[in-house]
């Protein structure tokens, strides 16, 4: 049997997104890092508010991020895939972090704009 790693989440952003530059193996690499929220609506009028932490990584996804001027409250549409980070803290205790990876990342227009979405 096949598994398949996708996640699609659409939310927005909980914060205005953090641009940074990774030294890793002599490599630079582009990094857009956010975390949005996802609204869950489950019966009765009842809602549920899931926060994720997602990462672009690319110059692509950077150019993207800054030409659609990314910021907290926007709507966005991720499709990609669930990353767990495991790590030890400074106690000595087993920490994990789970991250989407887009494939696939769009802004979304604020409800009452008359602008397409804008998608990479």
């Amino acid at each position: 049997m096949s598994y398949n790693n996708r996640i699609t989440l659409t939310g927005n952003l909980t914060r205005d997104p953090e641009y940074k530059t990774i030294s890793a193996g002599g490599q630079d690499r582009e990094l857009v890092s956010f975390r949005m929220a996802v609204n869950e609506n489950y019966g009765n009028g009842k809602e549920k508010t899931v926060y994720m932490d997602v990462d672009l990584w690319g110059p692509g996804h950077t150019k993207y991020a800054q030409a659609v001027q990314l910021s907290k409250g926007d709507p966005v549409h991720v499709d990609g895939s669930l990353e767990q980070r495991n790590w030890e803290d400074s106690n000595g205790g087993k920490r994990t972090n789970y991250t989407v990876s887009p494939r696939k990342f769009s802004k979304l227009m604020k409800p009452g704009r008359s602008e397409e979405s804008q998608s990479f």
